[in-house]
């Protein structure tokens, strides 16, 4: 009986083993493999490219100075909170939309446009589900989050935003305040399932719509005007 006993539990250890080899293999193969390289040929100054590879979950206009809103929401997810906080520092007047990353997508994120950084700010904040049970996929500004306010040589300003979900716990940033950086340079990493969002200006149009799968560096998700 004691026999049986110890080879029942060499067979669960093995079989844990081997679990957990496939799932780090996973991990570091699938997960947090490398982003796509920016071929010289798709460089493009007047296009904005997606800086994460995932689905487009919610494509929303927003105009401080007027009453229209697209789309309002409840308090949990107030819109007029993420223009507060995530739009109020690019323009009056844009674009917010958001970019939802499955377990299976790349987690790095990119540069989407040639750019200084003007500004990285880090909030310590909730770690809900990154996308809403609601079919529009809410932003969840109240999770924790980490910003990055770019602008070109010529004045214009973007903003991309990593959300951390009810997983993910981990953002690394790869770049600094004041760098220069170039479409298609890594900007950090989200660490699980996750949500990018980009805020753009109204001199930048919106190219992408709800529901459209877009790969890092290489979808347009606007031009400039």
């Amino acid at each position: 009986m004691e026999g049986k006993t110890k080879v029942k539990v060499a067979i669960g250890s093995g079989i844990l083993f081997v679990s957990v080899l496939c799932l780090y293999v996973w991990y570091k193969r699938v997960f947090l493999r490398q982003p796509n390289q920016l071929l010289a040929a798709a460089y493009n100054p007047t296009k904005f490219l997606s800086p994460a590879n995932g689905t487009v979950v919610s494509v929303r206009a927003f105009d401080s100075n007027s009453d229209f809103i697209e789309n309002k929401y409840d308090t949990e997810d107030n819109i007029a909170g993420a223009i507060k906080l995530f739009a109020g520092d690019v323009d009056t007047a844009g674009t917010i939309m958001s970019i939802h990353m499955g377990l299976d997508n790349v987690h790095y994120q990119v540069c989407p446009l040639d750019a200084t950084v003007d500004k990285i700010e880090y909030v310590s904040g909730n770690h809900k589900n990154a996308i809403s049970k609601s079919p529009d996929g809410v932003i969840r500004y109240e999770n924790e989050h980490c910003s990055y306010l770019f602008q070109t040589s010529i004045g214009i300003k973007y903003k991309v935003v990593q959300i951390a979900g009810f997983v993910a716990r981990k953002i690394e940033s790869y770049v600094s305040e004041g760098q220069q950086v170039n479409q298609g340079d890594q900007i950090g990493v989200i660490k699980l399932g996750s949500q990018v969002t980009v805020i753009l200006p109204s001199s930048i149009s919106c190219m992408v719509k709800v529901g459209d799968v877009v790969d890092e560096g290489k979808t347009i998700m606007g031009t400039l005007v």
